[in-house]
């Protein structure tokens, strides 16, 4: 591929317009040499160090300049140093032509659900979307198909071979022709999942090579530690939530209150923090919140008042541990 043609690429990939043939191409672009990584590693900052709207026209400038500054290196080598000293050059650049623009920043359009509500939700490319209790997704209005995300939700994309569908949860950013999969990113939560459903998806984390999943597959990235892991994963527990169904396979009661607090909008207290480790095996079915709560008392040999929206759970005097 010609240099500039490339480059225009890679500004387009951090627009999120590229599609899956594109960002497979540029994933082997750079798998192929130790400099391309390095290279794409370095625009990346750049990118990232204004912290600015980005104009696409602007940064090919920029990019070019990059090109023009690291130039023909036929017949002698650059020293690392002199390499970082010119893309460090190119970010203050980029800095000074980013705010001397117009203000351009993105307008976005937003859906938030409750607590205790699933909310069903159209975006104008005909993507359906079902937001979980307590989430946020916000959508350009200038029409662009990259969305944000901050909990959870399921994706049903509209296909568009020219216009691919990305989602950016956190670090984590996941695009798509179109299929079906759930993402969960919770900022009480150092974890972010993608589920695939159907279809095919590329995600990536952060400057990390983008790792495709296959139906029945899922990615986790722990943020505290940096850890990602693609493993197979349970449909009915990762994405029951869509038509309230709950599936508990030897979940803690912690985790199933986590669980409950969020769909039926209420906050769960251990009296004795010892009953947070118990486990739970069970199935509901769009079950009212008082059915599941006599399972989980049955099931234990525990007791439990309601005192408004909270739910607290004790021990009863002779259960032994």
């Amino acid at each position: 591929m010609e240099q500039q043609a490339l480059y225009l690429l890679i500004t387009r990939h951090f627009n999120g317009h590229t599609s899956t043939a594109e960002e497979e191409f540029l994933a082997g672009w750079q798998q192929a040499s130790p400099e391309n990584k390095a290279l794409y590693t370095q625009l990346h900052a750049i990118w990232e160090a204004t912290e600015l709207p980005h104009d696409e026209a602007v940064v090919n400038n920029a990019l070019s300049d990059v090109k023009h500054r690291l130039g023909n290196r036929k017949g002698r080598v650059i020293g690392i140093w002199k390499y970082a000293a010119a893309v460090a050059i190119v970010v203050v650049s980029v800095g000074l032509m980013m705010r001397g623009l117009p203000d351009k920043k993105i307008a976005y359009k937003e859906y938030n659900s409750k607590r205790g509500e699933v909310l069903p939700c159209t975006l104008p490319d005909g993507t359906q979307v079902q937001l979980a209790p307590g989430s946020r997704l916000r959508y350009p209005e200038s029409g662009s198909r990259t969305v944000l995300l901050e909990g959870q939700a399921f994706f049903h994309v509209a296909k568009d071979a020219h216009a691919p569908f990305a989602v950016q949860a956190g670090d984590v950013k996941v695009q798509v022709l179109g299929t079906r999969f759930n993402v969960s990113h919770y900022a009480k939560s150092s974890s972010t999942a993608v589920s695939l459903v159907d279809g095919k998806v590329r995600v990536q984390v952060r400057d990390q090579q983008a790792v495709a999943l296959t139906p029945g597959q899922e990615i986790s990235y722990d943020r505290a530690t940096g850890q990602i892991e693609a493993r197979s994963y349970d449909m009915e527990t990762v994405t029951g939530w869509t038509s309230r169904l709950l599936v508990f396979k030897n979940d803690s009661l912690a985790t199933v209150a986590a669980r409950l607090e969020q769909l039926y909008d209420v906050n769960i207290i251990f009296e004795d923090p010892a009953i947070a480790g118990y486990k739970l095996f069970a199935r509901f079915n769009n079950k009212p919140l008082n059915y599941i709560l006599e399972v989980i008392k049955a099931t234990d040999d525990l007791s439990y008042i309601v005192q408004g929206n909270t739910v607290r759970f004790t021990r009863t005097a002779n259960k032994k541990r």
